[in-house]
């Protein structure tokens, strides 16, 4: 018997192994899909979370509130009284009572409160443009204001028996000197070899919030005068000295804020 051929076996033949049972295919791409992630869920307090600027808004928000509140307890002031006065002949006591209300209750109130940044009317000026303001004010306010009272002392013989004509008297004394130490304090630079700048304006606040507050004082008083008393009723009386009140109260935190924003300066310069 011829013996069976054995295979030829060559390096360039390419060997196949046919028993293998792994079997090496492509492997099978994926779809490629957009993930949409789950919704969050938040719970009902995270609604009632306030951002850190929260609180200072609301704060601005009733600043904004009080001072509109202010504006029209002034007007209402200053309207009614120049009704009165003018009705009645701006003479002798009418013409006092016209010029201190317009020169205490009004340029002044508005005057104090022009560098305030809860002002309605001054908020978006620059601070170049409310110093110009505040001069051209409280100029008018004080010479008004002590035009008036100035009228009345002469009419009174400088006779001043009564509380309303000692502070009227006293709102006087300070208004001129409030307005003295404006000029110095306008030319704070000129003079600072004899005071600091910071000690001649912080005076000069402290003056003119003096003079304002006495002032509105010596006018809630003159509504128990006999002038007004004999051309309004006590309920009208009320009226106006609770509206004049409230016109000091909010006319004063302004420049109170900047008065003790100023002591504090001074307490570190010093």
């Amino acid at each position: 018997m011829a013996e069976p051929e054995q295979p030829v076996v060559s390096r360039s033949q390419r060997v196949v192994d046919y028993g293998s049972t792994i079997q090496t295919r492509p492997a099978r791409r994926l779809p490629s899909f957009v993930l949409i992630e789950s919704p969050r869920r938040y719970s009902k307090m995270s609604h009632n979370k306030l951002s850190p600027d929260e609180p200072q808004n609301r704060w601005q928000r009733l600043e904004y509130f009080l001072n509109v509140l202010n504006q029209i307890c002034i007007g209402f002031v200053t309207i009614y009284i120049s009704y009165l006065t003018l009705r009645t002949g701006l003479q002798g006591t009418s013409l006092h009572a016209w010029l201190v209300t317009i020169g205490f209750s009004f340029f002044m109130a508005e005057g104090v409160m022009v560098h305030y940044s809860g002002n309605v009317l001054t908020h978006s000026y620059k601070r170049h443009t409310k110093t110009t303001i505040h001069w051209i004010l409280l100029t008018l306010g004080g010479c008004c204001g002590a035009s008036g009272a100035l009228i009345k002392m002469i009419q009174k013989g400088f006779s001043l028996h009564s509380t309303h004509g000692k502070l009227g008297f006293t709102a006087f004394i300070l208004c001129i000197l409030a307005m003295t130490s404006g000029l110095s304090a306008l030319f704070s630079t000129r003079v600072k070899r004899l005071i600091a700048p910071l000690l001649n304006k912080t005076f000069h606040n402290f003056l003119g919030f003096a003079c304002f507050v006495i002032a509105l004082v010596t006018q809630y008083y003159g509504y128990q005068t006999g002038y007004f008393t004999s051309r309004s009723e006590t309920d009208f009386q009320i009226l106006m000295k609770c509206l004049t009140l409230t016109s000091l109260v909010l006319s004063s935190y302004g420049p109170m804020k900047a008065l003790y924003q100023k002591c504090e300066n001074i307490s570190r310069q010093f």
